[in-house]
């Protein structure tokens, strides 16, 4: 026999909402409710119709006020978490901690406390004991916080605006320090670091800056348009980690019997292809426009994986490999100990 529940999920919510606004005793009308909760008026209707019906809500139309209110004293039922929903909060809890200083923190933390705050008051939420029970981790944010967080909003709001900025910025590559304008497309989060992806003016191509690597930042007020036939969604699809390079291109890879039992279980990535053998190895196939992070995750298999194509892959690997070699064989560089 299927139960009947108090609360549909993603009404729940709503419901609290409407409570609210009813307990303010400024006659709320349906329009009104509409346009805060962004619903449809019949929403709001059948909501307070649910409410008075389920809930016992003594909700009364005042004609003279043309809106809604509470005859008499009422609150809704709190409602409680399950283990699971409790576990989500502390995963909710954690993610709040890595956008301190963003302009994703302040939504997030109300959400959260919002949710707290409907709760029933002898419901507790021990986050240490959580912890002891289930836990996962997020990589420390790289760099200065306080500059990050300071140049994340400035980005944010340059990307809003559609302004172009000027940043001084450190190429760990190259070692070096250079100067260009940016035209800012979009901000990414990626293994504990945000990374800018914009039209740089200099190398007149798409380009993606840390932004704990950016030394200055300024606005140059100057209005850009992006790039035609740019499309977000692709350009992210075609990445494989923080990499992106001018084009697309395929690339195949063999895994050994003993690595494709761990390679099967998870999404690499968004066009990934997997081919089975008999023998237990697969071919995997993805389409990427860059290939230097591709390089060293294929590297970290070791003997277990091999590069099919491109052949330009193949030689980098190749080169790599030698150069490890002679580290591993030849007795020319000194390293201290």
């Amino acid at each position: 026999m299927k139960t009947k529940t108090l609360f549909h999920r993603p009404a729940v919510f709503r419901l609290y909402r409407i409570n609210q606004l009813l307990k303010e005793k400024c006659y709320p009308n349906t329009v009104y409710m509409a346009e805060k909760l962004e619903v449809s008026r019949r929403t709001i209707e059948r909501d307070i119709e649910h409410m008075r019906d389920s809930l016992g809500a003594p909700i009364t139309y005042c004609p003279v006020k043309k809106g809604y209110y509470y005859e008499k004293e009422f609150d809704m039922p709190a409602f409680h978490l399950t283990d699971g929903e409790l576990v989500a909060l502390y995963f909710g809890k954690r993610i709040i901690s890595k956008c301190i200083g963003t302009s994703l923190e302040k939504p997030l933390r109300n959400a959260f406390e919002k949710i707290l705050a409907a709760c029933d008051e002898i419901i507790t939420i021990d986050f240490k004991k959580l912890e002891e029970i289930s836990s996962f981790e997020f990589e420390p944010i790289r760099g200065k916080e306080e500059k990050v967080s300071n140049y994340y909003e400035t980005i944010f709001r340059a990307i809003q605006n559609k302004k172009t900025i000027w940043i001084e910025y450190y190429t760990v590559s190259r070692d070096d320090i250079t100067s260009r304008a940016v035209s800012p497309y979009h901000i990414r989060y990626y293994q504990g670091a945000w990374y800018l992806i914009g039209y740089c003016h200099i190398r007149k191509e798409l380009r993606h800056f840390a932004l704990d690597r950016i030394n200055l930042l300024k606005q140059t007020g100057e209005k850009f348009y992006v790039v035609k036939g740019f499309n977000l969604k692709k350009y992210l699809e075609s990445a494989f980690g923080v990499e992106w390079g001018t084009w697309e291109q395929e690339v195949v890879i063999y895994f050994d019997a003993h690595q494709a039992r761990w390679i099967r279980e998870k999404t690499w990535h968004e066009t990934q292809k997997i081919k089975e053998n008999e023998d237990g190895s697969l071919i995997l196939s993805l389409k990427v426009s860059g290939l230097w992070e591709v390089k060293r995750w294929v590297m970290g298999f070791g003997k277990h994986a091999k590069v099919l194509k491109p052949q330009s892959l193949q030689e980098d690997i190749l080169e790599e490999i030698n150069k490890m070699e002679k580290i591993y064989t030849e007795n020319q560089t000194y390293i201290p100990v």
